[in-house]
């Protein structure tokens, strides 16, 4: 038996080999093991960016929220509904961020019960130098792409964000 990886990824005719595999259904299992693996690659690189400039794409996206923020500030439950995780989770990237010094808790005007979380100086530097470093990398990571291929590329994603969306209902039922 062969021994397959992660990284020896089964091409259209070793798909077909296995058994009740129609000739399309080995088309799209290599386009989706195609499309998945330079995901992840991508992922890996921008994660690499990310890392070389001592942040996360969560910290990086936190930070982006409070830059556009009245005020550069909002409450913890708002990051937390925006970043699509839990309170907990957020509150955990919070305390670093507060270590850092890329951000402040502070009482909110309106309720004394509650904090805010408002972004520093040293916040806004972090964020305002990692921002060209962002446009370059994505620039580069797209830059094989012409501007047809682009819109292309986009219209293409809205059908795989259909799909993933149809699939999530189906393995809800």
């Amino acid at each position: 038996m062969d021994n397959f990886s992660f990284v020896d990824r089964p091409d259209n005719q070793r798909i077909q080999l296995m058994n009740d595999v129609s000739e399309q259904d080995a088309i799209i299992t290599e386009l989706f093991l195609d499309f998945q693996w330079t995901y992840r690659n991508m992922q890996k690189v921008y994660d690499d960016v990310l890392d070389k400039n001592n942040l996360s794409e969560s910290r990086f996206i936190i930070l982006m929220f409070l830059k556009r923020a009245p005020n550069h500030e909002l409450l913890p439950s708002l990051i937390a509904e925006k970043l699509g995780a839990t309170r907990a989770t957020v509150s955990k990237m919070l305390k670093a961020m507060e270590q850092k010094g890329w951000i402040t808790k502070k009482t909110s005007i309106s309720d004394k019960r509650s904090i805010t979380i408002k972004l520093t100086e040293a916040g806004m530097h972090i964020l305002e130098n990692f921002l060209p470093i962002n446009f370059q990398t994505v620039h580069l990571l797209f830059d094989q792409l012409t501007q047809d291929e682009m819109k292309q590329f986009s219209y293409l994603l809205g059908k795989i964000k259909q799909g993933t969306a149809k699939c999530a209902q189906e393995t809800e039922k």
